[in-house]
């Protein structure tokens, strides 16, 4: 409990810093637009998003309560799992420790994103999991259905991880727990609360598949080749930690009622990396294989009095994690610069008020303001100006409307046919825009502040005229999934 509630203390402390991450802000406005699910995404984290931003008034520090709140529950369901595996009182705190000391769990803590709450929800799910293995009655699996079933309306991620458990038991065992009616009974919760995402994504022709292809080549900032994901993933763990999670493995590995679980680590490691997935997508299983690494961990350091040296060299290990993973160092320094090349969702919280003011500006010296739109390339930058709208009555009468074909916006609709000049924001093909205005020309630039590099700075700002074609005909080619 001391190890959450100092991760809680310490996430709200730094929670205002920088800004607002671009996935943040296309949550806010998704919550907005109710429905089953999301070109990219299940809805519960956006109606989170949307109703805990208008909760707390908007403000940045509060906004990110719940995300730290997630992460702080994360470390508890690592002290949970241990316990589960045989651990004691030491050997719990160890793991919640450890699980708070990873640079995944502090970074995901302080955005409000689909993976903090994919994080805690397949924690939860595998400490369940490793409950219900033991026991032979459907009550433990009961949890597990209902647990699985609202994570696949944060990330639908959860639904290979359980698979891959599934061919961990088949192929480990104890098999006879596939004929008992507990497996199935969760199956059938998970499959009844995952159901309407999943009839949404069939209905809509599965854009996720488009989006998985995309960050697959390298379309997301997150994205990683196929032979960095493995190290990647162990990086998001910590060099020091690292060592624990390995003595997980094999721990689990030499107990054969849980050797499932490291074949099923192992699987859906392979799974990642067949497919192109992100390097941090394992990351559900690091509690439990810590929690599992903490026990034969600790026992060694006390068998060789060595317990207080090693909880000093992880004290000093936590300062990178620190750096890397929370918004510590000053938006600019030498410091940030080395932070954002291992964590570049640093440098993508920086810059919004700043570029909301560009378009501030071109929108004031527009003659026809009234009859236009911003055009956005990104998800981001449309989330930016309509927050901006939502926030200040005077931002709703200066800026524009946006819109952006990019993901959901593009689901949400196309501009009105009587808006006929666009501000058109972000990095577009010249081909795109040409086929869809008769005129643009280029007023600006976004410029990032402190001369921060991310995927905005430098993006022009330009005001577009003279529809080749309607909206409604020219945004099949705008709409875009990635």
């Amino acid at each position: 409990m001391i190890t959450a509630l100092t991760l809680i203390g310490v996430l709200v402390l730094v929670a205002g810093r920088y800004g607002f991450h671009r996935d943040e802000l296309y949550f806010i406005e998704a919550g907005h637009h109710p429905a089953f699910g999301q070109p990219d995404q299940p809805v519960l984290v956006p109606l989170l998003a949307a109703a805990w931003h208008t909760l707390v008034g908007g403000h940045l520090w509060a906004f990110r309560i719940l995300p730290a709140l997630a992460a702080a529950l994360t470390t508890l369901v690592a002290s949970l799992t241990c316990r589960e595996l045989g651990g004691n009182r030491r050997h719990q705190v160890t793991a919640a420790l450890l699980t708070a000391l990873t640079s995944i769990v502090p970074a995901t803590g302080h955005l409000f994103s689909t993976t903090t709450f994919d994080l805690l929800g397949t924690a939860t799910t595998l400490w369940l999991l490793t409950r219900a293995v033991q026991r032979p009655d459907p009550g433990p699996w009961l949890l597990v259905g209902v647990a699985a079933g609202l994570t696949t309306q944060a990330k639908v991620l959860v639904l290979t991880v359980l698979a891959c458990c599934a061919i961990g038991l088949l192929t480990a065992g104890p098999r006879r727990l596939l004929l008992a009616p507990g497996p199935w009974l969760a199956a059938a919760i998970t499959g009844v609360l995952a159901a309407p995402f999943l009839v949404w994504q069939a209905a809509h022709d599965w854009p996720m598949r488009d989006i998985a292809a995309n960050i697959a080549t390298g379309g997301s900032t997150s994205s990683a080749d196929r032979a960095s994901v493995v190290p990647l993933s162990f990086l998001m763990i910590g060099p020091l930690v690292s060592v624990v999670f390995v003595v997980g493995v094999v721990h689990l590995w030499r107990q054969p009622q849980l050797r499932w679980l490291t074949i099923a680590y192992a699987v859906f490691l392979v799974f990642v990396v067949v497919s192109g997935g992100k390097a941090y997508y394992p990351a559900g299983f690091f509690p439990a294989v810590l929690a599992a690494g903490a026990i034969p961990t600790v026992d060694w350091l006390d068998a060789r009095g060595r317990t207080r040296l090693a909880a000093a060299v992880l004290a000093v290990g936590t300062i990178p994690t620190a750096v890397f993973s929370l918004p510590v160092a000053p938006p600019g320094s030498a410091l940030f610069t080395v932070a954002t090349a291992v964590n570049p969702d640093g440098a993508e919280t920086v810059g919004w008020p700043a570029y909301v003011e560009t378009v501030r500006e071109v929108s004031r010296a527009l003659p026809d303001r009234g009859r236009a739109i911003v055009l956005a390339a990104n998800y981001g930058e449309a989330g930016m100006i309509t927050l901006a709208r939502r926030e200040s009555d005077a931002d709703a009468a200066l800026l524009p409307p946006a819109y952006s074909g990019h993901n959901g916006f593009g689901e949400w609709g196309a501009p009105p046919p009587e808006a006929t000049t666009a501000i058109v924001i972000g990095t577009w093909p010249e081909t795109e825009l040409g086929a869809t205005f008769t005129k643009c020309t280029a007023v600006t630039r976004l410029e990032t502040p402190d001369g921060v590099d991310n995927d905005e700075d430098g993006a022009a700002v330009q005001v577009c005229r003279g529809l080749v074609r309607p909206w409604g005909q020219a945004w099949a080619n705008l709409r875009r999934l990635g």
